[in-house]
């Protein structure tokens, strides 16, 4: 099977995918990553019938996204994406936002684990079945650090409502960046430019389960700053720890 290096696709900016402000939403940048690794894998076979023989899932343990740049309603942006060989059972793609003139506007660094559908474990070396072509090793790598907080207040609830779950039956990983920015003040969202993005992803939150969502500011904006950092966090019914984010704004 050949190696994959990179891939590349590219697309138009929709409205739809957009804010207030005109500008490009975490969670279609997000979304738009889950597309390009499904069309890459898809390529070599690594598809959702592939996945179902094998009993075999790929989830998402954490993602980080970094915005350098404007990305608005109409622009065309060139995605160029990277898988990397596994590293202790987590799987690495890195992918770049590069707009017409050439300049990087955006990355998005994602760490992935594969999982045995049946009893819910990493699986460090993956089935006979399953052949990945990745075989370099992650080149770039974000910082994927969130703020230890123990005083984050209640920021209200979100549901795992029909148009958020995926066909896992489970909120899909692009849907947790638009939650995180509802339950984060205006003042910043609109305001400023979303900077840095960091989500780890501790369990799944299924179809029907209501999160109780919990935020703090973490840095004091008294002291001149311009920038707003933010903790957001999300707990299932049973009080388990769903997700931790960190958001960064300027």
């Amino acid at each position: 099977m050949k190696e994959i290096d990179t891939y590349r696709e590219s697309f138009i900016v929709g409205q739809y995918e957009c804010d207030c402000n005109g500008r490009m939403k975490p969670g279609a940048v997000m979304s738009q990553c889950q597309a390009i690794s499904t069309n890459n894998c898809n390529q070599f076979g690594l598809n959702i019938d592939v996945y179902r023989k094998t009993h075999t899932i790929f989830l998402l343990a954490k993602v980080s996204l970094e915005i350098y740049g404007e990305i608005k309603v109409g622009d065309k942006i060139e995605m160029v994406t990277k898988p990397s060989s596994p590293n202790r059972a987590v799987y690495s793609r890195y992918t770049r936002f590069i707009n017409e003139k050439g300049e990087e506007v955006a990355s998005q660094d994602s760490k992935w684990v594969l999982v045995d559908t049946d009893t819910r474990k990493i699986l460090r070396t993956p089935p006979e079945e399953l052949h990945f072509p990745f075989h370099l090793a992650a080149e770039q790598e974000h910082d994927f650090s969130i703020p230890k907080v123990r005083d984050a207040q209640p920021s209200g609830t979100e549901r795992g409502t029909y148009s958020r779950t995926d066909d896992n039956g489970h909120l899909n990983n692009t849907q947790y960046a638009d939650i995180i920015l509802d339950h984060i003040p205006f003042a910043s969202t609109v305001q400023k430019r979303l900077k840095k993005l960091v989500i780890n992803y501790h369990s799944e939150a299924k179809m029907g389960e209501e999160l109780a969502i919990f935020m703090k500011q973490t840095n004091d904006e008294t002291a001149g700053q311009n920038k707003s950092e933010y903790y957001v966090s999300g707990e299932n019914e049973s009080g388990k720890k769903c997700f931790e984010s960190f958001a960064a704004f300027e």
